[in-house]
């Protein structure tokens, strides 16, 4: 019996902001596969969903954002 795909979801981003997140993998056998991880500070680029992006350390595979909150106050531009 298959089980129907987990649903991605949809996250929209401001240009040129950095968030905190936190990611999964779900790729089936990864030592990561379904643990949840905070990462504190990711770059939005250009507010594109597909440029932001976290990879996984052992299987290499990107992982997917399950939440993302603004950082306030945002990091000082060096």
């Amino acid at each position: 019996m298959s089980t129907p795909a987990e649903e991605v979801p949809v996250i929209e981003y401001e240009p040129a902001t950095y968030y905190s997140v936190t990611v999964t993998c779900r790729t089936p056998g990864c030592i990561h596969e379904d643990n949840v991880y905070p990462i504190a500070m990711i770059y939005s680029n250009n507010g594109n969903p597909d440029y932001v992006r976290v990879q996984d350390s052992a299987c290499r595979q990107y992982m997917v954002i399950l939440t993302a909150t603004k950082l306030d106050p945002q990091p000082p531009e060096e």
